[in-house]
């Protein structure tokens, strides 16, 4: 069923938060909409000011689940503590300045098996690469959704996935070398029938190392998936612009190891040091990058 309605909300930036290197789902078109899967819907959606229209295809039960779904995905029910969290990381300049010119960045709450793959695609390689290989696999895989004449694919479960040969993944879906990291990855899943969501209740530490024994999963894939998908915001992932801007800030410009980066996050902004961590995500590949 496709549904439409509008809501009103000045904490949410929309760009800020789709192009924050988050999610890989998502396009802004020509009529000035962006569209992207969110779990099992199709969203069409567009801010302008502190006001949203939003259409989606879902095939939740009822409008009531389906909206529920998408206030879920971006938070929209945590509008207070996104306020306390962004006054408690400005513990400094450098972040205070990141948080004003990015204020309204949200974290999503995204499925984490989609997560999982997408960030160990994600290894030495490219946003475009890897939104194309995202949709690729949803496309073959995953279920259709239809918005008037645009078409968006829900990421495959893992038992759907589980169907994907590796020579498949690795040269008509685009994943190339990684191809043989997603197969071994969802195999195990499956097997396994692992639980994402029982790694909420875990301490940090143990619901990280539940996620290293996956191949192709290393720290910061392990991390991205604690973040972006499963609500730990004290997970710090290192990509090439958060590490530049922690060294140009808190290092006077010093390349360091990635244990002294974690040490200063961890210190600075504690369990919400993910929230600061795409904050300066956003003002280094936007700001830095010009210096």
């Amino acid at each position: 069923m496709n549904y439409r309605f509008e809501f009103e909300n000045s904490h949410l930036n929309l760009s800020y938060t789709l192009e924050c290197g988050q999610t890989f789902r998502w396009k802004r078109l020509e009529d000035g909409f962006y569209y992207g899967v969110a779990g099992d819907s199709f969203v069409r959606i567009k801010q302008t000011g502190r006001s949203f229209e939003v259409e989606l295809a879902s095939h939740a039960a009822s409008e009531a689940e389906a909206r529920a779904s998408f206030e879920n995905y971006f938070g929209l029910d945590k509008d207070t503590e996104y306020q306390q969290i962004t006054v408690a990381l400005k513990t400094d300049e450098h972040i205070a300045r990141a948080i004003n010119r990015y204020y309204g960045l949200r974290l999503l709450m995204q499925p984490p098996f989609e997560i999982l793959i997408s960030f160990i695609l994600s290894a030495n390689n490219n946003i475009p690469a890897v939104s194309r290989t995202v949709q690729a696999i949803s496309k073959k895989y995953g279920q259709t959704l239809v918005l008037g004449r645009y078409r968006g694919y829900t990421f495959p479960t893992p038992e759907q996935l589980q169907a994907a040969g590796q020579e498949e993944l690795a040269g008509e879906l685009g994943a190339e070398y990684r191809a043989k990291y997603i197969v071994e990855t969802t195999r195990k899943i499956v097997a396994q029938d692992f639980d994402f969501e029982q790694l909420r209740d875990l301490p940090y530490d143990w619901a990280h190392g539940q996620l290293t024994v996956f191949p192709g999963v290393g720290r910061n894939v392990a991390d991205w998936v604690l973040l972006f998908a499963l609500g730990k915001h004290e997970a710090f992932p290192l990509d090439t612009w958060v590490t530049r801007a922690m060294e140009t800030f808190y290092f006077q410009g010093q390349k360091v190891q990635p244990r002294e980066i974690h040490k200063i996050a961890a210190a600075k902004w504690g369990d919400q040091a993910g929230y600061a961590n795409e904050f300066l995500y956003m003002y280094a590949r936007n700001q830095l990058n010009r210096s």
